[in-house]
């Protein structure tokens, strides 16, 4: 689950964070609370502790305590849609839920239409939809081909509101499978890695974690949740946050690509001002001579993540 970044600032912020087959980072660290979130601070310079995590920045956090997502409604060629549907919906229900010492996290998900749009996008005066897309064809992010995902993320700069977020899967490059024997690259697990991108952490120094930037072929173990990542989701929603359920996303749910301006004028972001934009396609920054979640493209070595099951080649 290395990750690559490169960055342009341009209205509206994107965070994009990419899931993908290489050696993983040599962090040790087996701390219950290592987790990291992500944060507004862009590029490679953002200060870090010595876990690696972002200590500038706003923390990214959904405003309200239920996000509403959609499917692709192609799906993949590979993956019948239903198959792709059940998935998902196991993946999102791994961050539902969740047990905090005080009570129960703010942060549930609602499943919305299907969407026709086959594009990671967010639009600032329109309609929208956080989706979960195939691309079966062609993987069109610059590093190496290898990439099985990104997650795709639009916040508010100022304040850290996800505005919108996007999963994009590199089936154009890899083998994905959704059974429990047979395993190439298991969907459910790498889904549930790129959901926690989706809601604002970051990857975890901690190799127990779902949340760690390393993905073994043939692994099922980042299907659930560890300690960590439980962690890091009551941190960014804790039990008791003023937040509403409101899961229709920023002006309106939209099926199609481009979205639709409301008559109302409405749409889009509450405060257009103080945003970026930053394109992230692979490995994290910490401890790596590349940029932002960077994907270590020559390195074909799988990581074998401590306390969990060396998965099947």
């Amino acid at each position: 689950m290395h990750d690559e970044s490169s960055s342009r600032r341009a209205p509206g912020v994107v965070v994009g964070v990419a899931l993908a087959l290489a050696l993983a980072t040599a962090f040790t660290s087996t701390d219950a609370e290592a987790y990291c979130r992500s944060t507004t601070c862009i590029g490679a310079d953002c200060a870090r502790d010595a876990d690696g995590c972002k200590t500038t920045g706003e923390k990214l956090f959904w405003a309200s305590s239920c996000v509403g997502f959609s499917l692709q409604a192609d799906s993949s060629e590979f993956i019948p849609f239903k198959y792709f549907e059940e998935t998902a919906q196991r993946s999102f229900v791994e961050w539902s839920d969740l047990e905090c010492e005080t009570g129960v996290a703010t942060m549930a998900f609602s499943q919305l239409d299907s969407v026709e749009c086959h594009e990671a996008e967010h639009n600032r005066g329109g309609t929208n939809a956080n989706i979960i897309l195939f691309q079966d064809t062609m993987w069109r992010y610059t590093g190496v081909d290898n990439n099985l995902a990104k997650t795709t993320v639009t916040f508010n700069d100022e304040t850290g509101e996800i505005l919108d977020a996007d999963i994009e899967i590199n089936h154009a490059n890899n083998n994905f499978t959704i059974s429990d024997t047979d395993i190439a690259f298991d969907l459910q697990a790498i889904l549930t890695h790129e959901i926690g991108h989706f809601v604002g952490i970051d990857h975890s120094p901690d190799f127990s974690a779902t949340m760690y930037a390393g993905y073994e072929e043939g692994s099922t173990d980042q299907r659930s949740l560890e300690p960590d990542d439980v962690f890091a989701v009551c941190d960014a929603y804790p039990p008791g946050r003023a937040a509403s359920c409101a899961p229709e996303p920023k002006g309106g749910l939209g099926t199609e690509c481009g979205g639709v301006a409301p008559e109302d004028g409405d749409g889009g972001p509450a405060d257009a001002s103080g945003c970026a934009v930053r394109e992230v396609d692979g490995d994290d920054e910490r401890g790596s001579p590349w940029p932002a979640l960077l994907l270590v493209g020559a390195l074909v070595t799988f990581a074998t993540r401590r306390g969990r099951s060396k998965g099947v080649g």
